[in-house]
Parts: structure tokens; sequence; C-alpha cells
């Protein structure tokens, strides 16, 4: 990220995130890779603009967005390990489940 010390680095990535965002919905069908260079200037030079005075104008705001993002990431990593760990246990819980059931069939109850 190129910007001056002063600006909060949250808010150069919230602003980065929102162009990002809007790209992909407008363009993401493909037509951003069948354009040519420079083509979607004129088109989407204005949003950018719209989005950078956005972030300029309400700092608090989209701070605390990329704050909250970023808190809702971590969260989803957290409980993509959980599920992993469940899974994991439940795979050890069926491996018993099938050696339990041999001891019984060799006992013959």
């Amino acid at each position: 990220i190129v910007a001056v010390e002063s600006f909060d680095g949250h808010i150069a990535m919230a602003f980065l995130e929102r162009i990002k965002d809007d790209f992909t919905k407008r363009y993401g069908g493909g037509k951003a890779t069948t354009a040519a260079s420079k083509s979607l200037n004129k088109e989407f030079g204005p949003k950018l603009k719209e989005h950078m005075q956005y972030c300029v104008e309400h700092p608090e705001e989209v701070s605390q967005l990329a704050k909250v993002k970023a808190q809702v990431s971590q969260v989803q990593d957290v409980m993509m390990q959980n599920i992993d760990q469940l899974l994991n246990r439940q795979v050890k819980i069926d491996v018993l489940m099938d050696k339990t059931d041999n001891l019984r069939n060799e006992l013959g109850w």
C-alpha cells in the first residue's frame, strides 16, 4: 500500500477491498479479461474516486468495518480448525466403534 504515513492502514486496506469488490461485481463475468488496455478507465475511474472520497470522508466507519472483517476472518479460521478437530474425533470414534463391533462378533454377543 502506498499512502502518506499519517493515513490509517485500515482505511487504505478498506479502500482496496471496496474497489476490488466493486470491480469484481461489475466485471467479474469476463469483461475485464477481454477488455482492451485502459478501456475501463472512463467507466471505472469515477468509481475509484467515489470509493476514495467515501473512505476519506468516513474514516471511523471504514476503519471499524475493516477491523470487524478482520475479526470475522479470524473467527472463521478458528471455526474451521474446530470443525477439522471434530471430524478427526469422529474418525477416531468410528474406528473404536468398528473395533467394538469386531470384538462383539468374536465373542458371539
